[in-house]
């Protein structure tokens, strides 16, 4: 049984271990439960108790970004 109250790190994860969590990912995202990146900015920022800065992004790439 893991610790819930210390993060899982890739790292220091059995082959088992991470299956298993990418299963549980892949069955979340089937269920619908779907998060945009700034609600999970949300959710971190209220579980954490942090204050993160807005993400600035482009809604398309630019003409130029391969020349």
């Amino acid at each position: 049984m893991t610790d819930k109250s210390i993060p899982l790190s890739v790292a220091t994860m059995t082959r088992e271990q991470l299956d298993a969590e990418l299963k549980k990912g892949y069955a979340s995202i089937k269920a619908g439960k779907i998060y945009s990146a700034d609600e999970v900015d949300k959710l971190l920022e209220k579980e954490f108790d942090l204050k993160l800065t807005p993400t600035k992004r482009r809604l398309h790439a630019p003409n130029n970004c391969f020349n």
